[in-house]
């Protein structure tokens, strides 16, 4: 089942403070405490409901905004599986690429992070977590300029018998989100309740079908 609308929301505003004070380990942990259980699958399209999204903060510190455009990936059941998304800092010209995959991936090997079929990027995993394992990759302008151009991002990470798995995220909706207004708190959690209310719709109708199934089969 999905998560509910408050747990991502707090996923990522988690993320968002955690770019206030720098700290990749921050980050890590607060994706993680609001991380469901996963497996590692072969990654499906991803569902038209998870959009990019945008969420900004201030740092009170630093005197600056911090803002994080992220998209999940998840199966038509709602199932978690992976997350990507750009951390920037107002006035700042360096960005972050944020990933987060399932666990029981080689760490040492690394992740390969591609726009559609342009050159893949090394992004390094920085910590792991019982539930989920995230990495990171530096990025430039001229790498979100690919996002906004481009159709999917390719997220390839090797199991633990080597062989290579991709998630592929669509990059529809990225620029809106990237160049438009942050979503506030209501708007996101309206979004994510629209989101859980059609999981929880299917998942009713996956389970009168195996019910039904049963009864044939009983006769």
């Amino acid at each position: 089942m999905a998560t509910t609308m408050k747990t991502r929301a707090a996923r990522i505003a988690w993320t968002v403070a955690a770019g206030f004070v720098a700290s990749t380990l921050a980050t890590s942990l607060a994706f993680a405490q609001a991380a469901s259980p996963q497996a590692a699958p072969a990654a499906p399209a991803p569902a038209a409901e998870n959009a990019w999204v945008k969420l900004c903060g201030d740092d009170k510190a630093a005197k600056k905004e911090i803002c994080f455009v992220q998209r999940e990936l998840r199966t038509d059941s709602g199932q978690f599986l992976a997350s990507a998304g750009v951390r920037q800092v107002a006035g700042e010209a360096r960005k972050i690429l944020l990933v987060q995959t399932p666990v029981g991936m080689l760490i040492q090997p690394g992740m390969r992070v591609q726009i559609d079929k342009n050159k893949q990027e090394a992004a390094k995993y920085t910590i792991c977590f019982p539930n989920a394992c995230f990495a990171e990759l530096p990025i430039t302008d001229d790498f979100v300029a690919q996002m906004k151009r481009g159709n999917e991002l390719i997220l390839t990470t090797l199991n633990q018998q080597a062989k290579g798995v991709n998630f592929k995220l669509s990059l529809s909706g990225f620029t809106a989100a990237f160049d438009g207004p942050a979503l506030d708190t209501a708007a996101l959690q309206r979004q994510q309740q629209e989101l859980q209310s059609e999981l929880q719709r299917k998942a009713k109708e996956a389970q009168q079908k195996l019910i039904d199934a049963q009864k044939a089969a009983g006769n």
